[in-house]
């Protein structure tokens, strides 16, 4: 039961953080038209490009690592979930600091609690399926071959 938890928090957590990729990706079009029609130093319009699409991405890379570790929990500690947990707490902070993006908010904050109630509930010992393995035989790589 526990486990089952676990993963469903990750898995909402990852979910809600591929919706603000996919949020930030579809508004792309709209900043870059915005930024066209302004009169910024070009530094600055790049400046702001590169953070959206960086943002963005991020918030995709996340997203997938979350799904890793809903289902391989042990691919990765606890301690760097933990971390990783917060970057969306940090990031809806900002946001409502210095947006009105509420869609974006309030899946940055979803994300932050999913994945630190799993970071609460990190199983102990997860069980594997009997068909993955990794108990295949490796090559003996300690023996030379003589010249």
């Amino acid at each position: 039961m526990r486990n089952n938890i676990f993963k469903y928090s990750m898995l909402i957590g990852a979910f809600a953080l591929l919706g603000v990729a996919a949020f930030y990706f579809a508004t792309y079009i709209g900043l870059s038209i915005a930024l066209k029609n302004n009169a910024l130093v070009p530094f600055y319009k790049q400046t702001i490009s590169a953070m959206w699409l960086g943002f963005s991405l991020q918030s995709c890379l996340l997203g997938i690592l979350y799904m890793l570790v809903a289902f391989r929990p042990h691919s990765i500690s606890r301690p760097v979930i933990v971390i990783c947990g917060l970057l969306p707490m940090v990031e809806a902070v900002l946001m409502f600091s210095y947006t009105d993006s509420f869609v974006a908010m309030t899946l940055l904050t979803i994300a932050a609690l999913f994945v630190l109630l799993s970071a609460l509930l990190w199983p102990s010992v997860y069980k594997v399926d009997a068909s993955v393995s990794n108990t295949e035989a490796a090559p003996d790589l300690t023996t030379r071959a003589s010249p």
